[in-house]
């Protein structure tokens, strides 16, 4: 890196966090929150396509405004909006998902989970697995996430059991009522069995597995779970996770996903504020450091900014015989347009002043305009507006007043 773009890179960045101020804080706090839940959004829904071309289309339209291309403004700005439209149609089963989970994410936060991984689940449930794959009997164990699967799963008979291995095979028996269903198991519990899940939509993926490696890969398209599937045809297992259908190995294998799951999804003596903070905490990193740069390019770097001042109206030149007895305005309100930096560095008090020549006032009460030409600013802003546009002046003698 050369000298001088290392220097330059080295300056700005110290003057970037002295630039910060509360409102910019919370400026980027806010939009790096909208952010996560986007990236969240899409990692649930793996809507890369779609989310893309809006990003794309909004790229496209910020760049016609800035550089005024108005051909190209007047082509993608319906485009954009019929685009928004058609990602509301479709996606609206999970918008509707997306915001459930996100309300039972806030009441989590009301209250401690106390669920807690009994010693050997995963040994468990991979030995029940197991003998099930000897025996070539068909299953499907889904083990639910954060995200709800009640809005996704039909059917089912509720249950509430612990988990034991001779349940786990009584549930899948041929003989049994729910055996072509799955189990859900959720906090350490079965919480329902002979439940039937949605299959995978991308069908073509999996023309050479039965219903059941579909309808596991579907569950895990539409939620968090983790789903694992017995196929009573080959006698083996496949895991399910995140819509893709892959072989598991040996059985230490096994046991250490079902592990590795329920250690992540039912910590013991769980605290809200654990997951506030830690859960996710790479996509919430990412999301910030999104917002700070997006604040550094739109507004520190090149946006152009308005503010507002309120600054105090001073009388100069009033003759010696006169007072200014009252006025009905004490401040003006200004509007000033400038670059954000020029703004940092700004201080009202000492840089802005509204001042009236008071020379030529007479003894009595008096209306007196007010303009821009009573506003004294730093050259490199722009006055927008001023308010209000008159001032009412009552002068009395000096005699009078003492």
């Amino acid at each position: 890196m050369p000298t001088t773009t290392y220097q330059t890179f080295t300056n700005t960045i110290p003057a970037l966090f002295t630039a910060l101020g509360i409102t910019d804080f919370a400026d980027v706090a806010i939009a790096a929150f909208f952010i996560y839940l986007i990236l969240i959004f899409i990692k649930q829904t793996r809507a890369y396509f779609i989310i893309t071309t809006i990003v794309v289309l909004f790229g496209i339209n910020y760049l016609s405004q800035i550089l005024n291309l108005s051909l190209t403004r007047q082509i993608f700005q319906p485009l954009l909006t019929f685009f928004i439209v058609i990602f509301v149609v479709v996606f609206q089963r999970e918008i509707r998902r997306f915001f459930e989970w996100f309300s039972a994410g806030s009441r989590r936060l009301a209250q401690e989970r106390k669920a807690n991984v009994s010693e050997g689940m995963s040994v468990i449930i991979a030995r029940a697995l197991r003998q099930l794959a000897e025996q070539r009997i068909g299953a499907i164990f889904v083990f639910v996430g954060d995200q709800p699967v009640d809005t996704v799963t039909e059917g089912g008979f509720p249950l509430d059991g612990r988990i034991s291995i001779p349940l786990l095979l009584s549930i899948f028996d041929p003989t049994s009522p729910g055996h072509d269903g799955a189990v859900l198991i959720e906090d350490n519990r079965i919480r329902r069995f002979g439940v039937h899940l949605p299959l995978a939509e991308q069908y073509s993926r999996y023309k050479d597995y039965g219903t059941r490696h579909r309808a596991a890969a579907g569950i895990t398209e539409k939620t968090d779970a983790l789903a694992l599937v017995v196929s009573e045809e080959r006698g083996s297992i496949m895991i399910a996770e995140h819509g893709e259908l892959r072989d598991v190995g040996d059985q230490s294998e096994l046991e250490k996903i079902i592990e590795d799951f329920l250690k992540e999804n039912i910590d013991p003596l769980v605290s809200p504020w654990n997951d506030l903070v830690w859960k996710n905490f790479s996509t919430k990193l990412t999301s910030l450091a999104l917002s700070m740069l997006l604040w550094f390019v739109f507004v520190y770097q090149t946006g152009v900014t308005t503010q507002q001042f309120a600054i105090p109206i001073e009388f100069r030149g009033i003759p010696k015989e006169y007072v200014i007895e009252s006025t009905d305005q004490h401040e003006l309100i200004v509007v000033l347009s400038g670059n954000y930096r020029d703004f940092v560095n700004l201080t009202p008090s000492r840089d802005l002043k509204v001042t009236i020549d008071a020379s030529a006032m007479k003894m009595g009460t008096q209306r007196l305009n007010l303009s821009s030409e009573n506003v004294s600013y730093p050259s490199y802003f722009t006055l927008l507006s001023t308010s209000p546009k008159t001032v009412r002046v009552t002068v009395s003698p000096v005699e009078a007043i003492n």
